[in-house]
């Protein structure tokens, strides 16, 4: 996904933010710099295209 030309440079910093510990929206939100809701946008979006997961509030990158 990070190739597809058609990712923002938002959308990769918050991927970037992903790994296989969970995080919070607020976590990555304040990492990424970001909104709140900007972030939450976008992980679910992440989810959608199976990239992440979503699981008790937490966000985590999928392998």
């Amino acid at each position: 996904m990070l190739k597809q030309q058609d990712m923002t440079k938002t959308g990769k910093a918050v991927f970037n933010e992903l790994n296989d510990k969970p995080a919070t929206v607020g976590e990555i939100a304040q990492n990424t710099h970001l909104t709140r809701e900007r972030c939450q946008l976008i992980l679910t979006q992440l989810v959608m295209a199976g990239l992440s997961e979503y699981q008790v509030g937490c966000y985590k990158r999928l392998q």
